[in-house]
């Protein structure tokens, strides 16, 4: 992605952001001057939250969105608070965004009827009338409690998602291989991915997953991309807590697209120089099991890969395939790729 083209990209998430976020307090702000709060006090229930949710979007510009080195108080009492309130405030303006497009049509009616000097008049008489002045009365009920309800909701939440954000899974799999010698049968390999160390997975978060992992006995650990979020410092928490991992016949990882938003060199070589894994960038490895093989092929992500099949990828796994000597028909093959988008050519 060009300088240019991420510029473009933040122009038009923050437009979104902002242009929904000020839909949310202008709508906040005509709900409490409807329930008679002085304008004064309105506008500082209203300014106040937003200012204070804004701030750190300045800060994250200014450090390039590396908060992995903040003070833990500063974190958690008001990054992500942060995060709650700005993934609450954007489900909810999409909520009230949907809301004025459905209701447009109607507005338009309405501003088009009152232009026409019959027809306005017809319009006054019929709003006036004692069953349509009720049912505006309660449909404006309705709206404000699903609105209130709508904003309970999105608050909620996303608390418990901050709350409850280094949840995890383990998923078993038994895998057949084709003429797999029995010597290799039942090892037991361990994949996980897209740990993504940074503000969201910190260093304690991180050492559960080593402790969880290394109690499974894995023969192999497999790890294929996104280490990190967005900046290189990001990988010294990731290998202080996953320099204890252990695994009876290695561990094995590559680089993924987020891995190369700041300096891929840099976090490669920490994590060879740092933990116990070992990197193939665009390479491979043969590892030996009970006299028997598996190679390992290993192959990078690209910074801007993003969904579709890319050419790229196709040529790394061939550069990869080239370090076994002609020997990837004898073994079993694994391959680490980032993305699936390509297994089908590869």
């Amino acid at each position: 992605m060009t300088l240019f083209n991420r510029i473009i990209f933040f122009i038009v998430v923050f437009s979104i952001i902002f242009s929904l976020q000020l839909l949310v307090f202008s709508t906040f702000r005509k709900f409490l001057l409807r329930n008679n709060l002085s304008k004064k006090l309105s506008n500082l229930l209203t300014l106040l939250p937003l200012v204070l949710f804004t701030i750190p979007y300045i800060i994250f510009l200014i450090n390039r969105f590396d908060i992995a080195f903040f003070p833990d108080w500063f974190y958690k009492f008001y990054i992500i608070p942060f995060f709650v309130f700005q993934g609450a405030t954007f489900f909810i303006g999409l909520y009230l965004l949907t809301g004025k497009i459905i209701k447009f049509p109607f507005l338009f009616i309405r501003f088009f009827m009152k232009k026409i000097k019959y027809l306005r008049e017809r319009y006054n008489e019929i709003v006036k009338r004692k069953d349509i002045v009720t049912f505006n009365e309660s449909r404006r009920k309705f709206i404000t409690a699903s609105a209130a309800a709508v904003s309970g909701y999105a608050f909620i939440g996303a608390g418990i998602g901050a709350i409850q954000k280094d949840n995890y899974q383990i998923i078993e799999k038994d895998i057949t291989i084709k003429n797999l010698p029995a010597e290799l049968r039942g090892i037991n390999i361990i994949l996980f991915s897209d740990i993504h160390s940074g503000p969201y997975m910190n260093e304690d978060m991180m050492r559960e997953y080593t402790n969880v992992i290394n109690g499974m006995n894995p023969d192999l650990i497999l790890i294929p991309g996104d280490m990190t979020n967005s900046q290189k410092t990001e990988v010294i928490p990731f290998t202080k807590a996953f320099r204890d991992l252990k695994s009876k016949y290695g561990i094995y990882g590559t680089l993924g697209n987020h891995d190369y938003f700041n300096d891929a060199n840099y976090i490669a070589d920490a994590i060879i120089n740092e933990s116990p894994v070992k990197m193939l960038r665009n390479n491979s490895a043969t590892v030996e099991i009970k006299g028997k093989f598996i190679n390992i092929l290993g192959i990078e992500d690209t910074r801007d890969s993003g969904v579709n099949n890319n050419a790229l990828l196709v040529k790394y796994a061939d550069e990869a395939l080239n370090t076994l000597n002609k020997n990837h028909t004898a073994n079993p093959n694994i391959l680490l790729c980032h993305k699936p988008y390509v297994f089908d050519d590869l």
